[in-house]
């Protein structure tokens, strides 16, 4: 149940009451996660005890740790591992929370055939049941740089999410469309919070750590992986006095590497940027600001300036970073005449949250289209809560905010749903305007969905299907897919 709160103090709450924690501690250095090939590789999730901040925490994490391996893979390599659920019950997770899980591979643009695919809508995994196999391709022409992995069991996502499974999934590398940064130090960073609901506190932490000490030498360039791992919460990362340089949103590159003042992440969405050295000595807090007036900020930790002969300077970037494919896409997009219109509004249903008047459910039909149909879709928040919009297997095009053009020049996998004021100071939710175009690739069964994991929980999720245009009976099985038994599988 959602807290009743000011609905734009509510999304930042629990963030709040960990301002003063990450003060009161001593800061240290952060670990990043270790590095594993995705071939091969087994993720158990099981009870692990572990420490964050000055707190113990027993939950059901991947491969006996909190901080979850980054898995690494190249463009055109398959997907080749597999998944085991050992979960128990925990203090914070119940018989029921851990029953049943899936696993999601976040913004990737694969297949989602339930046979081995990336798929959450006919796959379950029970707590006992021999290790399930994942293997897919990846296509040679995926876009490079940093996705994640998490469970996505519909109605207990939020649950196994908060209690530490996820984790990075890194694609080739960033640096093919930024090649003056090659050779620099490179760091992944997931925020995650200690909250299993808007409920309760949460504890904002990066790799584990309350306040983390990020060492850089003066002048330096580091790369940085960032992921939102939060189950609910957003984050509008600062450095304060300094700005990042950002290179990827989502795991799609920006036509050129911009200068920000700050990292506004829902949860799900990733960035990587490249920070620059303070003098020596000098100690830069690191921080997530406020998102509304009067809304609470929390200190994650701290960039320090810290000689090293092995720094790696780049003196005089170039402005590379241009990628004929992401800008050719986005052309097609925009320009596009031909499209398929829909318009999908988020809602409170009472107790339960919802799109179009309808809460989720793994029967309901999907919204069913063909591949290579440009489809542009309306997303009206109809709350005063913040949201996402999520949708698996592509990447789209912001075209609009409020009626206004976005012009981003980049593609997304997450965007937030958010709410403004109007003309009279009233408080009302956006309208979004997107586009995108599936690919053959991701033809099957799949979703979209609020990254505000509490809110998908609830309901506000649909069901989605990609059929082959030259089956005149496509959009009949994808709707059989969802009504058969089969469909009821992975919920």
């Amino acid at each position: 149940m959602r807290p009743l709160l000011h609905p734009l103090a509510a999304p930042l709450l629990a963030v709040g009451l960990s301002a003063s924690y990450a003060a009161a501690q001593q800061c240290r250095p952060v670990m990043d996660p270790v590095q594993r090939p995705v071939e091969g590789a087994v993720m158990r999730m099981a009870p692990a005890t572990y420490r964050v901040g000055d707190s113990t925490y027993t939950t059901n994490v991947f491969n006996g740790q909190f901080v979850a391996p980054t898995l690494t893979m190249q463009p055109g390599q398959a997907v080749n591992m597999s998944v085991v659920n050992a979960m128990r019950p925990t203090s914070h997770q119940t018989a029921a929370d851990v029953a049943v899980t899936n696993y999601h591979y976040h913004g990737l643009v694969v297949t989602p055939r339930p046979d081995g695919g990336d798929n959450v809508t006919h796959v379950a995994i029970p707590t006992g049941a021999p290790a399930r196999r994942y293997n897919f391709p990846v296509p040679v022409y995926h876009t490079q740089g940093m996705f994640w992995y998490h469970p996505h069991p519909h109605g207990l996502t939020g649950s196994q999410v908060a209690g530490g499974l996820s984790g990075a999934l890194m694609i080739g590398s960033i640096l093919r469309y930024f090649p003056q940064y090659r050779g620099v130090r490179e760091r992944t960073l997931l925020i995650r919070d200690m909250s299993f609901s808007f409920a309760s506190p949460t504890m904002l932490n990066i790799n584990g750590s309350t306040c983390a000490l990020l060492p850089v030498a003066p002048g330096e360039h580091q790369l940085w992986h960032i992921g939102n791992f939060n189950a609910n919460h957003f984050v509008n990362l600062k450095l304060r006095g300094m700005r990042w340089t950002l290179l990827a949103l989502d795991g799609n590159p920006l036509a050129r590497a911009e200068e920000v003042d700050s990292l506004y992440l829902p949860p799900g969405s990733r960035a990587q940027v490249i920070v620059t050295g303070p003098a020596a000595g000098r100690r830069v807090e690191l921080y997530t600001d406020t998102i509304f007036p009067n809304a609470p900020r929390a200190t994650l930790g701290y960039l320090v300036g810290t000689p090293s002969r092995s720094a790696r300077r780049v003196s005089r970037p170039a402005p590379a970073g241009r990628d004929d494919a992401v800008l050719d896409t986005l052309r097609f997009l925009t320009e596009a005449v031909n499209v398929n219109r829909h318009t999908f509004r988020y809602q409170f249903l009472g107790d339960s949250a919802g799109v179009n008047d309808t809460i989720y459910a793994p029967n309901h039909p999907p919204v069913s289209m063909p591949w290579g149909q440009v489809q542009e879709w309306t997303i009206v928040n109809e709350t005063q809560f913040l949201h996402t919009f999520h949708i698996h297997q592509t990447d789209f095009a912001v075209i609009s905010v409020n009626g206004r053009p976005a012009n981003e020049g980049r593609l997304r996998d997450n965007i937030p749903i958010g709410v403004h004021r109007d003309a009279s100071g009233k408080t009302v939710g956006d309208t979004v305007v997107i586009r995108f175009v599936f690919e053959p690739i991701a033809a099957g069964p799949f979703v979209f969905h609020c990254h505000v994991l509490q809110h998908e929980d609830e309901g506000m999720m649909h069901n989605v299907c990609v059929y082959d245009p030259r089956d005149p009976n496509g959009r009949q099985k994808c709707n059989a897919m969802f009504t058969s038994a089969a469909g009821h599988a992975g919920h």
